[in-house]
């Protein structure tokens, strides 16, 4: 029986050394220091468990690196979002091995994410949803693509991954006095401890104006913002588009002064200073103003609800919003002045 590698010690330099072919070998950890040394024997298993090894029955942790190293990176324009994904998955499911998985684990997961025991907050059931159906794309990864070819599984040992309902269509429309309280509060929330205008105040004039998803707006940069043309670009110079789409939309007469005024204070290339998330401070802004239901997606349905009703065509609201015009036509075209009005004798 073979020797399983080990550390080995030589000329003052740490080695890991295995048996290959019958031989030994060794490959070289480039450090003197034996706690350097351990820390990156522990790296050199986890690879050599993932792409030498053949698992018949693989951790769920093994199976997203796999994923992510093959199948993810450099493939997905969102990549960014799946190391998240990843950790929140791994922390329930990540030790077990693929064939003890059982149904009444997603529920587990479920319950677990929507009272923030795995994550960092509360998780909606589309967020749990959309996690989960990464873990099913993982799994499928594992049987139709991981190579070597050695390494895929039967399709009969993948279990069953159950999602959430997914969450009922968010319908919140801001009123009129709504709006024209953010647009009167807005730009004159200012930073703490100084007197440029608060992130969150950008953030929301920018959703208000644009109708753009939060993502977008969150990762805008100044180069995007073109003040000559009176337009703003929200897909970046380079970045292939996907199916939600970053339309390039005019700068309205009430979001202009508050992106020159945002562009004299500017701090760094973000127009709202970094592309991290903004629930907690919208949460806060809500609370204070005494909106309820206020969550980032309400801006963009109370853009598209507000136009449709103004008589705007439908094909140029889906332009502004970046969606398929048979999307605007579904959620939308009940809205719209004339809607059915033809349907009657003598009309």
């Amino acid at each position: 029986m073979s020797k399983p590698p080990r550390l080995q010690k030589r000329n003052e330099h740490w080695y890991v050394s295995y048996p290959k072919n019958g031989r030994s070998k060794r490959d070289s950890l480039r450090t003197k220091d034996l706690q350097t040394a351990e820390v990156r024997f522990q790296g050199w298993l986890k690879e050599r468990r993932l792409h030498i090894e053949v698992q018949d029955n693989p951790r769920v942790e093994d199976v997203l690196e796999l994923w992510m190293q093959q199948w993810i990176t450099g493939r997905m324009l969102s990549e960014s979002r799946y190391p998240s994904i990843c950790k929140n998955l791994n922390k329930y499911f990540g030790r077990m091995h693929v064939s003890e998985i059982e149904r009444e684990h997603s529920r587990t997961y479920c319950h677990l994410r929507q009272n923030a025991k795995i994550g960092t907050s509360k998780a909606s059931n589309s967020t749990v949803r959309a996690e989960l159906q990464r873990l099913r794309a993982a799994l499928r990864f594992m049987v139709e693509r991981v190579e070597p070819k050695e390494q895929r599984l039967p399709q009969t040992m993948i279990p069953y991954i159950e999602l959430p309902h997914a969450s009922p269509p968010r319908n919140r429309v801001l009123s009129k006095d709504e709006i024209q309280l953010l647009r009167e509060t807005c730009p004159n929330l200012a930073m703490r401890g100084s007197n440029r205008m608060s992130r969150i105040g950008r953030f929301v004039m920018l959703a208000l104006e644009t109708a753009q998803r939060k993502t977008a707006i969150c990762e805008l940069k100044w180069d995007q913002v073109k003040f000559d043309l009176n337009q703003i670009y929200f897909n970046q110079e380079g970045r292939l588009q996907t199916q939600k789409k970053r339309p390039t939309v005019p700068i309205s007469p009430v979001l202009r002064p508050v992106l020159e005024r945002a562009f004299e204070e500017r701090i760094n290339d973000f127009v709202i200073d970094h592309s991290n998330g903004v629930w907690s401070p919208l949460k806060k802004l809500a609370s204070d103003l005494g909106i309820e239901g206020l969550h980032p997606h309400v801006f963009r349905h109370t853009w598209a609800t507000q136009a449709v009703l103004r008589g705007v065509p439908l094909k140029k609201v889906a332009m502004f919003l970046g969606d398929k015009e048979k999307t605007v036509i579904e959620n939308y075209q009940h809205l719209s002045p004339d809607y059915l009005e033809d349907v009657f004798e003598g009309s």
